[in-house]
């Protein structure tokens, strides 16, 4: 339990660290990190309510990056719609104008979101069907990953949308992070000679 313990700090902080420099804004990056906590204490509920043991195979089995994938998708969404919007008026956004824009960026991309999460699902699903000796090992491993995904994603679509709009008030930019500059100006000189050989 040690070392499963160690392992989630780790993954979580390590994730959080790396949506603060991919995302570009600090409060969008917050939101997002919040998904993991909240998922988790949603996932534990389940596995309490459930008699479902917290021991290396279930809690071991879960990816924070799994978990705030829809999360990130969402946030990048509503954070180029407020850019936009703001560009176009050519002032901050109201409340109204921010939750709306907000429910708006979540419809367009709750689709790829929910399929991702379905797929995934559905690829634990015949663990439940085993029996025995291996049923006990792996039944708490797919509880707990089913439970975690499907946690995050009702988080995307309600916790999520409405936490940008509510704090999110500021100017908002869309723009690369310096982390995703440095690599593209490396790369680019490199693709451009590719693409000149191919051609």
């Amino acid at each position: 339990i040690n070392t499963v313990a160690k392992n989630l700090v780790e993954g979580a902080l390590l994730v959080i660290v790396i949506l603060l420099f991919m995302l570009g804004n600090v409060r969008a990056a917050i939101i997002t990190a919040l998904v993991i906590p909240l998922a988790m204490l949603m996932t534990i509920t389940g596995m309490v309510e459930n008699r479902i043991s917290g021991n290396l195979m279930s809690l071991g089995a879960l990816d924070f990056g799994l978990i705030v994938d829809g999360a990130v998708i969402i946030v990048e969404n509503c954070l180029r719609r407020f850019a936009a919007e703001q560009h176009k008026l050519g002032r901050l956004l109201t409340k109204v104008e921010r939750h709306a824009l907000a429910a708006d960026a979540t419809k367009e991309v709750i689709r790829p979101s929910l399929f991702g999460v379905v797929i995934i699902a559905v690829v634990y699903i015949p663990i439940f069907a085993l029996t025995g000796v291996e049923g006990k090992m792996f039944h708490p491993m797919a509880f707990t990953v089913v439970t975690a995904i499907l946690s995050a994603l009702v988080l995307s679509i309600t916790f999520v949308p409405a936490a940008v709009a509510t704090f999110v008030t500021g100017k908002v930019q869309e723009k690369e992070s310096a982390v995703v500059r440095a690599p593209k100006s490396a790369y680019r000189p490199v693709w451009g000679i590719l693409v000149k050989g191919v051609l």
